[in-house]
């Protein structure tokens, strides 16, 4: 009889603990939308910074290119 009343309270911990999963899992199912806005968010300012930044890095290339040859015509 002891067994039989220790099983029933495993098997009411056991389904205690299933419920608190399972509303877990509801919890991260319901966030997932706001989740995802906010890393189409981050992709679409990425995007943004690389098409604002790419523009200057190539002048910035080409100056640093210029720098170089006049330095190496100085050491002539």
């Amino acid at each position: 009889m002891q067994r039989l009343k220790k099983l029933q309270e495993e098997f009411k911990r056991l389904s205690t603990e299933i419920s608190q999963l399972k509303s877990g899992i509801d919890e991260l199912q319901a966030s997932i939308p706001g989740v995802q806005k906010f890393v189409n968010d981050v992709e679409r300012d990425i995007k943004k910074w690389k098409f604002k930044t790419e523009p200057r890095l190539n002048r910035i290339q080409i100056i640093l290119d210029v720098l170089k040859i006049d330095q190496k015509e100085q050491h002539k």
